[in-house]
């Protein structure tokens, strides 16, 4: 598989990049179910067979859980891959503003679960995580001047705290947002204002969490866990917070048109979606959740679109943009991007 090199560093990635939540060691949440490490494990393995290098964690996912399982799946071949990792979560419902002695505690404790000496890039997992920008830039420098972590990005960032970020000498390499063929919000303000700063896009949420494998037709057949974003109606589940009546007729006429051109152009429709990114100016990586090493294959069956259908893909879902609008959050009436 192809290298490709982000932004402002010497840091050569895969264009597809495992995003590890799901390496829950057997612990289920809202988000996802249990996972046994041996299947987490086989994923790992065939991301190697593949030449996949990339791989995507959090303190918050389980509280350093995934960051310990990808540690054993990973073992013997830490040099050989780009290891990302994020700080910030809630504590008691509440968002926590990290310090830099929090920012230093939080690398620490993913130092030491993910088994190694220096993360490759570590990100802030929310603009509102930091208590103070100047203090974040500074303390992720010392950081980096120490070898402790190679690079630093940025994650759900809107387009005023990338501008504040980068005023005070911020230099990320990345910025980690949701981006897909139905969730084009960043394409209004966010991506004008990275492409500016020559910034690399890790997109995440790619496939919109199963919705462009063309698997589900309609809202029923999506499972309830999956319904919390705003292409769904508040009503659809009780784990909704959006407050609105969603966009689901726009979303699966979208489907639908996007399956009809894949079935025209014989393009298998999860290809085409992941390929449709990364055709877009400034996109580096798709950061993908698998739950079978099958999955993980057939996210890696990337092609070459032409101008033509990318376009054409565009088309399909411009009515359903037009809808969600500007607000790149998937889950919230008032966006917590700023």
């Amino acid at each position: 598989m192809e290298r490709v090199a982000l932004a402002g560093s010497d840091l050569m990635v895969s264009p597809i990049c495992i995003g590890t939540w799901q390496f829950n060691g057997g612990k289920a949440d809202e988000t996802w179910p249990a996972q046994d490490e041996t299947v987490s494990k086989a994923i790992v393995d065939k991301a190697i067979e593949l030449g996949v290098n990339f791989f995507d964690t959090a303190e918050a996912y389980g509280l350093h859980e995934s960051e310990r399982v990808l540690s054993r799946c990973l073992a013997g071949c830490r040099q050989d891959v780009i290891i990302a990792s994020k700080f910030g979560r809630h504590e008691g419902g509440k968002v926590k503003e990290y310090a830099a002695t929090d920012i230093e505690q939080a690398l620490t404790a993913s130092l030491q679960a993910l088994q190694t000496d220096y993360i490759d890039i570590y990100q802030i997992h929310w603009s509102v995580n930091m208590r103070d920008v100047h203090e974040t830039v500074a303390e992720l420098n010392r950081q980096k001047s120490l070898g402790r972590i190679r690079q630093y990005g940025i994650c759900n960032f809107g387009s005023s705290s990338i501008e504040e970020f980068f005023a005070t000498g911020g230099k990320p390499c990345s910025l980690q947002v949701p981006y897909s063929l139905l969730w084009r919000a960043i394409e209004y303000n966010i991506l004008p204002t990275i492409r500016q700063h020559g910034l690399s896009v890790l997109a995440y949420s790619p496939l919109q969490q199963g919705l462009l494998t063309g698997r589900f037709h309609n809202a029923s057949e999506v499972p309830e866990g999956r319904r919390r974003t705003r292409h769904f109606s508040s009503d659809s589940t009780n784990l909704s917070r959006h407050e609105q009546k969603g966009a689901e007729e726009e979303t699966f006429k979208a489907i639908n048109d996007i399956r009809d051109l894949c079935n025209k152009e014989n393009i298998p429709m999860s290809s085409a979606a992941l390929s449709w990114i990364l055709s877009q100016e400034g996109a580096a990586s798709v950061v993908v959740g698998c739950r079978t090493p099958q999955q993980l294959e057939d996210n890696c069956k990337l092609i070459k679109l032409s101008q033509s259908v990318v376009k054409r893909l565009s088309d399909c879902t411009a009515e359903l943009k037009e809808k969600l609008g500007d607000n790149p959050d998937m889950w919230a009436k008032t966006s917590r991007y700023k």
